[in-house]
């Protein structure tokens, strides 16, 4: 019989899935990618292809709407190359303009590993719960299907959390 791993067998049982006896259910995550700022999303794609197999990489440049940044209206656009690698993906971002989120990580680090993606089944409920652990939206926004917030975790846990919730589109 063979084993399920760790975290798959905490998630079947129900561990961090019921608060107490009343309290509504948490909801389901899981991490689906690993973000990386680049300074050019096709040479970064081509590199990783060459260099280690990684891809083929998808290069999007997402219509996102309801953007917001630090509380306020956004006003940005990036592009985005997504490959597969193993069970998640790799998501590069290039900024093409506006104030990112992104900008005082480059300042700071330069280019590389910014992000952990996390698929939630309901981001609200998500966003409400890490608000109330004393995190909260530094950029969020939509797409067609896809709803998005990074969130403040940088400080607390090295990286920043981006919880998303993907459904099909109307």
């Amino acid at each position: 019989m063979s084993q399920a791993p760790l975290h798959a067998q905490a998630m079947d049982e129900g561990i961090g899935q019921m608060e107490s006896e009343g309290q509504p259910k948490s909801v389901r995550r899981e991490i689906s990618h690993v973000g990386v700022v680049v300074e050019d999303v096709e040479e970064a794609a081509r590199k990783l292809e060459e260099l280690i197999g990684i891809g083929p990489f998808k290069i999007l440049e997402p219509q996102y709407r309801d953007l917001t940044y630090q509380g306020k209206p956004g006003r940005y656009k990036v592009k985005i190359g997504l490959a597969k690698a193993g069970a998640i993906d790799i998501e590069l971002v290039q900024i093409l303009y506006g104030e990112t989120l992104y900008d005082s990580f480059i300042q700071r680090n330069g280019y590389g590993l910014h992000h952990l993606g996390i698929r939630t089944d309901n981001i609200e409920q998500s966003v409400k719960e890490m608000e109330a652990k004393g995190f909260r939206v530094v950029q969020s926004g939509n797409r067609p299907g896809v709803k998005w917030a990074y969130l403040s975790t940088k400080e607390e846990t090295g990286l920043v959390f981006e919880l998303h919730e993907k459904k099909d589109a109307a």
